[in-house]
C-alpha cells in the first residue's frame, strides 16, 4: 500500500511521520524552506504519543515533481489552499485511489468532487494539536491524536481498503475508525474547532481561558449554538448533545493551546479566517439562521 501525504505542515507531518515509522510506504508533499530541510535533514517529529521520531530517509517533494500513484492520498493543506492542489491529487491518483481530506472545513472531499469526479474522495477528520517548529522538525502536541474517516458519497472503494487503511493508522499508534457517519462526525469536529478558532482569535487568548466562567466561556457557548442551528438547516445528522460534547472537548484541551488560526494570524500569514468565521456567517444568512456571536467575531475581522 503506498500512502501520499499532501501538505506536511503539522497535521500532515504528524500522520505520515507515524504511518513511515511504523514502516508504511509514504510520501510527503511539502515546499520551500520545510521541504528543505526534510530533504537534506530528515523529517523530525516530537510526538506527545510516541516521543521523538527521525525519519532520515523521508521521502519528500513538491506537487509539480509527483511521478508516481498512490493508493491513499491524505489532503492536510490549509482550506485555502485546496485549488491549488488540484492537479498533484489527479497526477497522484489511480482508478482505485482514495482521498481522504482531514482539514478545518466541512464537506471538503464534496468540494474537491467538483474539480476531480474521476477520483474516490472520503471524508475525514481529525483531533490533534501539531505545528511546525522550524523547518524539517515538527511537533505533536499532547495525547490526543485521533482520526476518523468514511464514504458519505457512496464511492465505489476497492474492497478491504479502508479497512487496510485503518489497520495501518492503528498500527502506527494514532487511534482511528471508519466511521458509520463521517459527516455526523467532521461537522462535530467543524463546529468545535470553528467556535474555539473565533473566540480564541476574538479575544487573542488560550484555551485556558474558555475554561473559566465569564464573558469569554459564555461567547464560546453562544458561537457552539450558532453553528449548531446551521448545521441543522443544513441537514446535517447531529448528536442531541452535541453542544454538552462541545463543551466536554473544549474543557479536555490544555490550558495553553492555541489553534493554528490563531498562530497563523499572529505570524502574518493566510489563515483558515473565511472558512472558520466568515463561512458560517454566510450560511446563516442563506438558511435563515441568526448568528449575532459570529457576526461579532467576523466584524472584528472585516476589512
Amino acid at each position: 500500500m503506498k500512502y501520499l501525504v499532501i501538505g506536511t505542515g503539522g497535521t500532515g507531518a504528524a500522520v505520515g511521520g507515524l504511518l513511515a515509522a511504523a514502516g508504511k510506504d509514504l510520501s510527503f508533499v511539502a515546499r520551500g524552506a520545510h521541504l528543505e530541510a526534510i530533504n537534506k535533514n530528515g523529517l523530525v517529529l516530537d510526538s506527545g504519543i510516541q516521543g521523538r521520531i527521525e525519519i532520515k530517509d523521508a521521502k519528500a517533494f513538491e506537487g509539480k515533481d509527483i511521478q508516481e500513484k498512490y493508493d491513499v492520498i491524505f489532503v492536510c493543506v490549509k482550506s485555502y489552499s485546496l485549488d491549488e492542489i488540484v492537479p498533484a491529487i489527479k497526477a497522484a491518483s489511480h482508478e482505485d485511489t482514495i482521498v481522504i481530506p482531514i482539514l478545518n472545513m466541512f464537506k471538503t472531499g464534496a468540494r474537491l468532487k467538483e474539480s476531480l469526479p474521476e477520483v474516490k474522495f472520503m471524508e475525514g477528520c481529525i483531533y490533534i494539536s501539531a505545528f511546525i517548529k522550524s523547518p524539517g522538525e515538527v511537533c505533536q502536541a499532547g495525547n490526543v491524536f485521533k482520526l476518523f474517516f468514511g464514504n458519505p458519497y457512496g464511492e465505489n472503494v476497492k474492497p478491504g481498503l479502508m479497512e487496510q487503511v485503518e489497520a495501518d493508522l492503528k498500527s502506527a499508534g494514532i487511534t482511528a475508525g471508519i466511521s458509520d457517519d463521517i459527516l455526523r462526525d467532521s461537522f462535530k469536529k467543524f463546529s468545535f474547532i470553528s467556535a474555539f478558532a473565533a473566540t480564541g482569535a476574538y479575544y487573542d487568548i488560550s484555551a485556558g481561558a474558555i475554561h473559566q466562567d465569564g464573558e469569554i466561556r459564555e461567547f464560546y457557548k453562544s458561537l457552539v449554538r450558532e453553528i449548531i442551528e446551521v448545521g441543522k438547516a443544513m441537514g446535517v445528522n447531529m448528536s442531541a448533545t452535541l453542544f454538552e460534547e462541545d463543551m466536554d472537548s473544549i474543557d479536555g484541551f490544555g490550558g495553553d493551546i492555541k489553534t493554528s488560526l490563531q498562530r497563523d494570524l499572529e505570524a502574518g500569514k493566510s489563515s483558515e479566517i473565511d472558512t472558520l468565521i466568515f463561512d458560517i456567517v454566510r450560511l446563516g444568512k442563506q438558511y435563515g439562521i441568526p448568528t449575532p456571536a459570529y457576526d461579532r467575531a467576523a466584524g472584528k475581522f472585516s476589512k
